[in-house]
């Protein structure tokens, strides 16, 4: 399932092996787009066992977003981040975000759990 808001974040979220569910999300998450991203997060904790977000494509995480994820981290002990990007990588660095933050899917999917 996808979906691309009116602030130019598309959020997908799918089902693999089983039990994890990935959530990928490409663009900006802001003030603007971050309602979108939660409830995606929100649908994806409850929908399986283990929780992969994947941020590859986002080019901006803002605090808003950042608090979604730890949300979501809390929510699903089974939980990991694909990051590749800068500014994105330069926000986990400096926010202490406990859920591990890969730089591929299969580490991700890997730390996890799955």
């Amino acid at each position: 399932m996808g979906a691309r808001g009116a602030s130019g974040l598309t959020v997908f979220t799918s089902r693999r092996d089983g039990d994890l569910v990935l959530v990928t999300a490409a663009g900006e998450i802001d003030v603007a787009s971050v309602g979108q991203f939660r409830s995606a997060l929100s649908a994806a904790s409850g929908a399986g066992g283990k929780l992969v977000v994947d941020l590859s494509r986002v080019g901006y995480l803002s605090c808003a977003g950042l608090r979604a994820l730890e949300e979501a981290s809390r929510a699903r002990p089974a939980f990991s981040i694909v990051a590749t990007r800068p500014l994105v990588l330069r926000v986990f660095a400096v926010s202490g975000l406990t859920a591990p933050v890969r730089g591929g899917l299969r580490e991700a999917c890997a730390a996890a759990g799955a």
